[in-house]
């Protein structure tokens, strides 16, 4: 299918195309203008893929957790584009894509995924690999990084780990086994796009309304495209 995805969770701006030419993305990082260039650059990756807007048969989109401001770019992005085209969406956990990234290439069945939470606290989870996917073994949380450390050492014990992501040298900082190598920095669309494929190959699409941010922090609201502008 053809496929676009975008993650801007982090300052990493990534968009990625999965079609029959096989996946093309680009990134730039940047810590602002994430909504002034995803669009642009989903469009240059479009045509360089021989594609239209029309041509999308879904979309995926990095849901977070990561930066507030970043994951409602990407979830407001997303809706709005399904909207627009009658598509269906997926949202992807850009933790998970961290970890497809850390342990891509390597044995390590476990991989750590780790974002920088700010106040001194980070986003962590752990995943499983499983054939050609990963299973969710400790879900996303926001922790102080002790705490965190402590939850991955009670998930994995003394198990070999890769991992990836932003939060990992506070986690490092904190205890954690420097064995667990750093293996990715930033979620990359290039993953979105794979995990987005296999969710809609197994029927996880959702509706463009639906397309929510993954904040983890309870404290942050999200409306609905069809709540926005109402109080």
């Amino acid at each position: 299918m053809n496929l676009l995805a975008i993650d801007t969770s982090t300052e990493n701006c990534s968009v990625a195309i999965y079609s029959k030419l096989g996946i093309k993305s680009i990134s730039h990082l940047t810590p602002q203008h994430h909504a002034e260039m995803v669009i642009e650059m989903a469009d240059t990756l479009l045509k360089n893929s021989g594609l239209k807007r029309e041509d999308l048969q879904g979309i995926a989109f990095g849901s977070g957790p990561g930066s507030f401001t970043g994951v409602r770019i990407a979830a407001s992005t997303a809706q709005g584009l399904a909207l627009g085209l009658n598509l269906k969406v997926c949202a992807i956990s850009s933790l998970e894509s961290l970890a497809l990234q850390a342990l891509e290439g390597v044995d390590e069945d476990y991989a750590v995924a780790s974002i920088d939470a700010r106040m001194g606290e980070v986003y962590i989870a752990v995943y499983k690999r499983k054939g050609n996917g990963l299973v969710e073994v400790l879900a996303p949380e926001v922790l102080k990084p002790q705490d965190a450390c402590d939850k991955v050492r009670e998930t994995i014990g003394v198990s070999h780990a890769v991992g990836g992501g932003s939060g990992m040298e506070i986690l490092y900082e904190a205890g954690l086994n420097k064995n667990i190598r750093k293996r990715s920095s930033f979620p990359d669309a290039e993953y979105i796009v794979k995990l987005g494929s296999q969710a809609f190959t197994d029927g996880k699409e959702i509706d463009p309304e639906d397309a929510l941010p993954l904040y983890v922090r309870n404290e942050v609201t999200w409306k609905k495209v069809s709540e926005q502008g109402k109080h």
